[in-house]
């Protein structure tokens, strides 16, 4: 993160064309975690976030509407603050691109731009996509249907206006490779790159009026407005002060992240960056493209009607439930794959059996065999020593984690914690040091518990910002706060008076579950149960779910050398693979097509499983499966030998 003592983040600007989902609420989350956590550590934070309003699907939303496009989007707009507000989003500035503020920016950089001869008016024919609002080249679209939305386009011959965007292609390839952690994470860096070695076109940022009057005007062209991206990217810099209040701007600019999704990558990676590049402004420090939250239909959309209404689950689960769910279930960066079973399961888990139950078993313990008060005791017990060791790692590598935006990896440290307190407590016994009236270990024991609440809490808080103070209060330091830096070991002081607990995480269950507790198979999704399939072979496997060197052997492994691979059409994530593994060639289909680019995988060598039952995926018979593992970047790793092997020889 930012060196300065300040911390600017952004999230996208969301789009005013219909009400929003899980999926935006993600980025805004993450943006408020983010936030929360650079307050705790004593920096002066500025969090934007806004609303794009301009262009042809916002025209065309409140024409069906009967609305003007203002009337539509200042009805919206109210709708989005109003879903922040419920998700108890802090953020410092919402900016909308129709203010007056904005659209002075927009104009401003335009007009410096075309002075400087970086803008240029030129002819340009396209197949057109209006519900993407973008153009795409005659190979782009084969089939005349746009590859992202995959609606029928439409071929188009205009005038416009365009950014020579090209001009400063190396030198965005020199600093995305001189800035290692400028585009993150890794994989989608190399996506970035990747796209780069193709020769990069100009942008066109105008729309003649009289095909799209929703906009700001160019101020060198009165029949034409500004493409949308030009409009919402310059938002990062309007909100920030660009160019009348340079004293603010200078304060918070360069941005210290631009949070988006994968999606946006390229209009941020590229677009903005060059854009920044030709006005003379230094680029972001960070820009951070998340994965997508996934239903079993795939990505969440609007037009395929699969969305997720964050308001429903904050009602059926409550707010800091559903934060916490969010990024400790997704490796951010990564996709991930939202289910009511998966919510409840790492809800019980997490929530109820671990970190609420910290306070259900052991404060009860406190009120009745100590009054309730905490004494302060060393630690003497090796349990508690270690645990006084593992705070400290926990608080380092918590820390480390959220300056790397690796949410799942901060809450996996706290919850490491979590888990060796209650282990703590079966291993102590408190009630037997009790009964036995051993006050002296039951003090220190009492008082490793409690102070391990108010650590886990203090770093747990900018994911549960409300259901952290309440355990505060039951351990009863609500008062005695600190910043985040400043937390060590100790601090819980000495008769500090608990209160009687409540639970804070009632166990929930879902119909589903319940049955699959009881043993009822009908509790299988609709459309899943299988065919009673024929008696198969004993299976060597003990009660530890370990199996034996036999039964291992029956997995065959090889090495395979990759020989030809070409992205499967209309599946982002597939790659159709032609490999060799010595006796034969096989084909099959992987999902790494967004880590790896076709070209930079031929001729390697990696580890594949030769006898898996062939299966179909996307029309393809795939004859078998290679390995690879994620990495704490949440990118993807091959499993390759580290040094050439013979290919198609069994891995032993």
């Amino acid at each position: 993160m930012s060196e300065k003592n300040s911390f600017y983040v952004t999230t996208p600007l969301y789009y005013a064309n219909d009400e929003l989902h899980i999926g935006h609420a993600f980025s805004t989350l993450a943006a408020d975690i983010l936030s929360r956590y650079n307050r705790a550590m004593g920096r002066n934070v500025h969090f934007l976030t806004g609303s794009d309003e301009h262009g042809q699907k916002v025209e065309q939303a409140a024409k069906a509407r009967g609305l003007s496009p203002q009337e539509h989007t200042d009805k919206l707009v109210e709708k989005f603050k109003t879903l922040w507000e419920l998700l108890d989003i802090t953020y410092d500035d919402f900016i909308r691109t129709t203010e007056d503020r904005h659209k002075k920016v927009v104009t401003y950089a335009l007009n410096q731009l075309w002075e400087k001869g970086d803008i240029y008016e030129a002819e340009y024919s396209g197949w057109y996509c209006t519900p993407c609002e973008r153009f795409w080249t005659e190979k782009e679209v084969p089939e005349k249907t746009c590859p992202d939305c995959k609606r029928a386009v439409q071929e188009l011959t205009e005038k416009n206006y365009f950014f020579k965007m090209s001009s400063y292609q190396q030198r965005l390839i020199d600093h995305i490779n001189n800035n290692p952690g400028f585009i993150r994470p890794e994989n989608r860096k190399n996506e970035v790159l990747g796209f780069l070695r193709q020769p990069l076109g100009d942008l066109c940022i105008s729309r003649p009026k009289a095909r799209l009057s929703w906009g700001i005007e160019l101020p060198f062209a009165k029949d034409y407005v500004t493409y949308v991206w030009f409009d919402a990217l310059t938002n990062y810099i309007s909100a920030a002060g660009y160019p009348f209040d340079m004293e603010k701007f200078n304060r918070l600019w360069p941005a210290s992240c631009h949070l988006i999704g994968k999606d946006i990558l390229t209009t941020h990676a590229v677009y903005w960056t060059t854009m920044l590049m030709a006005l003379g402004l230094d680029l972001p420090k960070c820009i951070f493209a998340h994965g997508w939250w996934v239903t079993g239909e795939g990505k969440m959309s609007k037009s395929v009607g699969n969305i997720i209404n964050p308001r429903e689950l904050v009602a059926r689960y409550g707010l800091d439930p559903f934060r916490f769910y969010l990024f400790r279930e997704m490796v951010f960066g990564m996709d991930a794959t939202y289910t009511e079973d998966n919510f409840v399961l790492r809800y019980n888990a997490d929530l109820a059996n671990d970190y609420g139950n910290l306070c259900q078993r052991t404060l009860p313990l406190l009120i009745k065999n100590r009054g309730g008060i905490f004494h302060k005791k060393s630690a003497t017990l090796p349990q508690s020593q270690e645990i006084v060791k593992l705070a400290e790692q926990v608080k380092a590598g918590y820390i480390d984690a959220m300056e790397n935006f690796l949410f799942h990896d901060a809450l996996k440290n706290i919850w490491s914690l979590v888990q060796r307190l209650n282990k703590y407590v079966d291993e102590c016994a408190p009630w037997k040091l009790a009964k036995e009236q051993n006050f002296e270990v039951l003090d220190e024991v009492f008082y490793t518990i409690g102070e391990g609440i108010r650590f886990c809490t203090h770093l747990v808080e900018p994911f549960m910002p409300h259901l952290a103070p309440e355990f505060f209060k039951q351990i009863g330091c609500a008062e005695n706060r600190v910043k985040i830096p400043d937390l060590s070991w100790g601090q819980l002081a000495d008769g500090t008076a608990c209160t009687e607990p409540t639970p804070m995480f009632p166990r929930l269950e879902t119909e589903r579950i319940q049955n699959l507790k009881k043993g009822d198979k009908t509790a299988e999704p609709a459309g899943k149960k299988e065919k009673p399939a024929a008696p198969a072979a004993k299976t060597e496997v003990n009660e530890d779910g370990l199996v034996s060197f036999d039964e291992f052997l029956k997995t065959e492994l090889c090495i395979a050398r990759i020989e030809t691979a070409e992205k499967v059409e209309n599946a982002d994530k597939l790659l159709k693979l032609t490999v060799n593994i010595g006796s034969e060639t096989r084909t099959l289909v992987a999902g790494i097509a967004a880590f790896y680019k076709p070209e930079d995988i031929i001729g390697r060598q990696v580890v594949m499983v030769k006898n898996l039952k062939p299966a179909k995926i996307r029309g393809i018979l795939s004859h078998g499966m290679i390995l690879a593992a994620p990495t704490e970047d949440g990118g993807l790793a091959l499993v390759s030998p580290d040094k050439p092997a013979q290919t198609g020889i069994r891995v032993k």
